[in-house]
């Protein structure tokens, strides 16, 4: 029966996330339709069979300190990052005064290439390589195809931040550590796109700007286990912050706010 019942939430989880991709781009290619003065945009491709990076397995804390990141060797994971066609360089995280940070196999993110074009990473921030190989499919999967259908243009390069900083949740030391602590976060302030037009996640400027933010928002719980924005709390309000962390006794509790 335990096998039945977990056989049933796994299938569950991943109908889930596939549910969530789908209806994110039904909403931002209706909300383009809908506008007054959308254009003709085409529609992104499909998505292909999700895939998503094992996460960190939980483990009690000792301490102050995070529980180790178990996952590939770092070698596998930086041979899938090149094999997913993702510009990389291998890094050190800088020594940090807070007990507990640390970067299981850290890397600087330069671009993802999707197609024959490269969606650069202005800020090249420095993240564990777990982190890195799952936030480059979402930009490969999501935010490419999806730019391309809402906005009429190749998304062309990610404003980030810069992704490891040793230092608690929301800036006080005192607070657990953030999962920046670990490379396992980013936060996204804006979108550029070919054409010219930049995309803030606190400021967009057209209907096909606010549907592909909203969009692209709601399909990131399929990625990420923390989705924090504009509205979620005064720390968020101008950004979007995603994690990989894990939540809860079993480790599958979604922040999605």
């Amino acid at each position: 029966m335990a096998r039945l019942e977990a056989m049933m939430r796994t299938t569950i989880s991943r109908e889930l996330v596939r549910w969530t991709v789908e209806v994110a781009l039904a909403l931002a290619l209706s909300g383009v339709a809908t506008s007054a003065g959308a254009i003709d945009a085409p529609t992104p491709p499909r998505r292909p069979a999700f895939q998503t990076v094992p996460l960190p397995e939980a483990k009690p804390e000792a301490g102050d300190k995070p529980p180790r990141v178990e996952t590939d060797s770092a070698e596998d994971c930086m041979a899938n990052l090149r094999a997913a066609g993702v510009a990389f360089e291998p890094a050190q995280a800088p020594a940090g005064a807070l007990d507990g940070c640390a970067i299981e196999a850290p890397v600087r993110l330069l671009s993802v290439t999707v197609g024959k074009q490269g969606v650069a990473l202005k800020a090249k921030p420095l993240l564990g390589c777990a982190f890195a190989l799952q936030f480059s499919d979402y930009v490969k999967n999501l935010l490419s195809p999806l730019g391309a259908g809402t906005m009429g243009a190749s998304l062309v390069a990610i404003d980030t931040g810069s992704g490891y900083e040793c230092r608690g949740r929301n800036h006080d030391n005192g607070a657990k550590l953030s999962a920046h602590a670990k490379g396992l976060a980013l936060d996204i302030a804006a979108f550029d796109f070919s054409d010219g037009r930049k995309v803030g996640i606190d400021a967009q400027p057209d209907a096909q700007s606010i549907a592909y933010v909203k969009a692209l928002r709601t399909a990131a719980c399929g990625w990420f286990t923390t989705v924090l924005g504009p509205g979620s709390d005064p720390y968020h309000a101008s950004h979007l912050h995603f994690d990989i962390e894990r939540h809860g006794s079993n480790g599958s509790y979604r922040i999605c706010q």
